[in-house]
């Protein structure tokens, strides 16, 4: 299942090659604070490793019984609507600081974030909330403070 998740949301990064955007200012970002990349890319590979490999034997391959799974697998949805809504105006020009860093940066880690609360896989939920951190900073700095 995290493979699954972590290719669904890849799936805007699958298709850009064959957008014809007029511009691409995620793809273009250049971070001033070396560090802050740094740190984002750590905890970025520990999420993906915890996503994909962390399995827990008591819970089912897709859990929706009770209503805590139901709700966090509602959000876990409802993020990853988000972020393709966030990237189809992206892609058609609407390329403002506030929905890149709502659209692109913030519902990414809150899509990792639920589907780790659903999964119960709380190493996943713990990294995800900081990567969330860093990366929402990251992506204010880069297209509302600059702006």
């Amino acid at each position: 299942m995290g493979i699954a998740a972590f290719v669904i949301q890849k799936i805007p990064y699958i298709i850009m090659p064959f957008i014809k955007s007029a511009s691409n200012p995620i793809m273009n970002m250049q971070n001033e604070m070396k560090w802050i990349e740094t740190i984002e890319g750590i905890l970025g590979m520990l999420s993906m490793i915890l996503l994909m490999l962390i399995v827990r034997d008591d819970v089912k391959l897709f859990p929706i019984t009770t209503t805590k799974d139901k709700a966090f697998f509602a959000l876990t949805v409802f993020m990853i609507l988000i972020n393709f809504v966030g990237w189809t105006f992206y892609y058609w020009g609407y390329q403002y600081g506030w929905l890149i860093v709502i659209g692109q940066f913030a519902v990414v880690l809150l899509y990792y974030l639920c589907f780790g609360l659903w999964k119960r896989n709380y190493l996943l939920v713990g990294t995800a909330a900081l990567f969330f951190i860093i990366h929402t900073i990251n992506g204010f700095m880069n297209f509302i403070m600059k702006k």
